[in-house]
This record gives C-alpha cells, structure tokens and sequence, in this order.
C-alpha cells in the first residue's frame, strides 16, 4: 500500500507547527534571549527546508537532495544543542555534553558522501542520537533555564529522551541490520518512524516555547524583587533624610532659643559698660587702667555677640530648603551699618566712600549685615595698628553684581587665604577663631547670593577683601 500520500500530510503538518511555533517564539523574544530564540528559529528553517527537498515530500527530485537534506536535519539539530546550551555569556562548557556535540558535527559531514550513501540512515541515526544526548546533558546544565517551574523543563527532557529512545531502536532496523537504507521514506517502518518524530518534535517545541515564558516570568519577579529592595533602600533614605531635617530644625531651635536667652544679658552688658563708659568721660578723676579694662570688656562682649550671629547664620542657611525673601536695599546703607556694628574704638578706623550715584542690591539684609561685619573684623585682625581701613562699593559690569571692597594696610609679607570649614580650630587658646568662623560665614552668605569671597594683594603691604555679590 502506498503511504507517500500519508507520509506527505504528516510533512506538511510539521511544516505548519514549524511555522506556528516560530510566529510564537518571535512574539516572545526579548534583549536577554534573542540568541537563544533566534538559533532555535534557525534550527527550525534548516530542518524545515531538509523536508521540502527530500524525495518523499517531491518525488520528481529522486534521490538528487537526498544527501543535503540529511545533513540539514543534523545540521539543524546542532543549531538546537547551541540554543538549549547557550547561557547570558557563552556555551555551557563543563561536562560530556560538549565533547558529544563535537564528536556530532565531526560525523554530520559524513551524510553527504556518496560511498556512504547505503548506510546514510544509520549515520543519521546515529549523529542524532549525539545530538539528543548533548541537548539532554546541556540543558540538566544550563543554569538559564534554572526556575521554580519545571513543567517546560521537564517535557523537553522527555521529548529529548524519547528522541534518543526511538532513534536507538530504529538502528536495528536500518541498513546493515535491516533492509531500509534511509531513514525517512514510504515503508511502513520509515513512516512510523517520520510520524514519532514529529509527535515528538511536537512536545519539544512546547518545551521550548514553555521554557521561554518560564525565563520571563523568572525575570519578572526579578525584577520585582529588586524594585522592591529599590523602594524599601528609597524609603529608608528617606526616612534617614526626614531624621536629619528634624534634627537640623531641633539644632536650629535650640539655637535660636540659645540666643533669644543669651542675647538679653548681652545687651544689658553693653548697655551697662556704655553707661560707665558716659560716666568715666564725664567724670574729674582718674581711674588708672579703667578705660583699658572697659575697652577689653567691650571687645569681649562684641567677640561673644558677632559669634553668635554667626552661629545663628550657618544654622539658618544649613536648615535645609528654607527660603528667605530677598528685597533691594542700599548697599552703602548696610555698609554703615556693619560699620556700626563694631565696637566705637574699631569703627572710628573704618573709612567709608560713598558711591556716586546709589547702588541698591536685591539681598537678605540681616545676612549681608552680618557677613560685612565678619570682614571688618577680620581686616581689623590683620591690619597694622592703629592703621586706618577703607571701604568702598563698586558695580562689576562684566559679572553682572555689586562688589564690596574692603582695603587694609598689613604688616606680614605673606599673603593670607580664605579658611574653609574643614579648616577651622576651635579652641580657647586661638583668639583667631572667631574670625575665622565669621570669614566662613561671609563666604556662605555670599553663596547664598551667587557670589563669592576673594583676596586681592596689590603689594606686599596693601590687601582687599572683596565681597561680590550677583544682581
């Protein structure tokens, strides 16, 4: 009876499930597994195209392709090994499956020999059932298709075993042990045969396609669990942020209730110095040594007043987001008020020019109050004795801002540099501290107002502070 008719519906069946799988498996390529995905759709191609040019599948070509055709199949069944062994970087190399795969490429050439072609069938046989052991190996290996779902692992481990089963019991009946020559072809065995293959090619195809949607949804909880490490590291720097910004509001509090305590005492000791300072000008006699003490005691006072303004300043601009309103001022204005704010032996010394025309600055008064009032003191610091110190305000037309210069007279041949934070030395026994905690807060309040601090030395005897700040 002739089965060709048979033998070609099941064929073309399993041309029509290539073809259906392969649409499936494009639907499901992605960037981790395009390789994989696209070696097993070149497997699919080339075992496809072994079937249109085979004899049963177009009798006219006889026996013409019959020898391309086998080496197609096997061919295509390489392709398969490298999907299924194919990890993130490479082939799986440990164990027998490689030596295998390479014994099998060596034996494929071996179909397209014309000597050989009575025992074609056998060879083919046989080189597949390599092939099935090395993809069987391979993927026990291949941590890449490692998942808490086995299902699609399992049934490719079964179409994989099956193939070598059948393909096992089929070499007894080929050529030399039997009469078939081929392996596909329309005798009863050879259809049987071709008709297994395909069931089973069937389930391996579904294995794969399973094993692809198992890798997504491995990856997917992944994913999963990394943005959710993501959130909970997030959500705990957050809460680390809003502990800092609490304790930063505390700190400012608590300076600022420092403050609001001391500065009342403060002031009443001024007031109090101030009064007997009225009274030794007004009175005959003379107290030896007491209009120095006075002055000293002064000094003191102002030294603890102008630190904590400073302290209250770094707090406030350090408090975080707060923003504070800016308004346009007269600059020459809070000149003479920074000036005023040293003690009266100090501020006699302090020479101010007036500008020409008015210059108003858009600033947070107090701020720059406070800032010129750290670099008078520490030009006074740095000045020559009794010497006297100019200050003046000049508009920079090409950085767009006002700038404050303030220009002193030194003794000392080098030239002094701006203290940064990490700079300063707090300690009882350095008088500098104080200025050089003001000159930091100078420079951060010409931050706040996109400007900076800079030291200009003309001479080895002449210097100027310069406070710029941006209009």
């Amino acid at each position: 009876m002739d089965q060709s008719p048979f033998l070609s519906s099941v064929i073309y069946a399993y041309l029509g499930q290539l073809v259906a799988f392969t649409i499936c498996q494009l639907l499901l390529l992605r960037r981790d597994n395009r390789t994989q995905v696209v070696l097993w759709i070149c497997s699919s191609i080339l075992i496809g195209l072994s079937l249109v040019i085979a004899p049963v599948s177009f009798p006219a070509l006889t026996n013409r392709f019959i020898s391309y055709s086998a080496f197609l199949v096997l061919l295509g069944g390489v392709f398969r090994y490298a999907a299924i062994s194919f990890q993130t970087k490479g082939i799986v190399r440990a164990g027998q499956n490689n030596r295998l795969i390479l014994l099998a490429i060596a034996g494929a050439p071996l179909s397209l020999l014309d000597i050989l072609s009575d025992c074609r069938g056998l060879i083919v046989s046989i080189v597949a059932i390599t092939i099935s052991l090395a993809t069987f190996l391979a993927l026990r290996q291949n941590r890449y298709w490692a998942g808490s779902n086995r299902m699609a692992l399992n049934v490719m481990l079964l179409g994989m075993a099956l193939t070598v089963i059948l393909l096992s019991g089929r070499i007894i009946t080929l050529y030399p042990f039997a009469a078939d020559k081929y392996f596909s072809g329309s005798s009863s065995m050879q259809v049987f045969s071709t008709t297994a293959l395909v069931a089973i090619s069937f389930f391996v195809q579904v294995g794969f396609t399973g094993l692809l949607l198992a890798r997504q949804a491995k990856l997917r909880v992944f994913m999963d669990r990394r943005n959710l490490r993501a959130r909970a590291r997030s959500e705990n720097i957050t809460r680390q942020s809003k502990k800092f910004m609490d304790l930063s509001e505390q700190r400012l509090d608590f300076i600022q209730l420092l403050t609001h305590e001391v500065r009342q005492p403060i002031n009443n000791a001024q007031a109090s110095l101030q009064s007997i300072s009225s009274a030794l000008e007004h009175s005959s006699a003379q107290f030896e040594g007491a209009e120095h003490a006075l002055e000293r005691a002064t000094a003191s006072l102002d030294g603890i007043t102008l630190a904590l303004s400073n302290v209250i300043l770094l707090g406030t601009l350090n408090a975080g987001d707060q923003k504070w309103d800016r308004r346009p001022i007269d600059a020459f204005e809070i000149l003479a008020m920074a000036r005023l704010d040293c003690s009266p032996a100090k501020h006699k010394r302090i020479i101010l020019t007036q500008p020409e025309n008015s210059i108003f600055v858009e600033c947070v008064p107090i701020f720059l109050r406070v800032a010129l009032h750290n670099l008078f003191e520490h030009a006074l610091s740095l000045a020559k004795v009794d010497s006297d110190i100019s200050a003046s305000i000049d508009i920079d037309e090409m950085k767009f801002g006002v700038t404050f210069s303030i220009s002193i007279e030194i003794d000392r041949l080098e030239r002094p540099t701006l203290i940064s934070y990490t700079d300063l030395r707090f300690s009882d026994t350095l008088p500098s501290a104080t200025t050089s905690l003001g000159v930091f807060a100078a420079e951060r309040v010409a931050a706040y107002h996109h400007g900076d601090i800079s030291i200009e030395q003309k001479n080895n005897d002449n210097l100027s502070f310069k406070l710029f700040l941006s209009l």
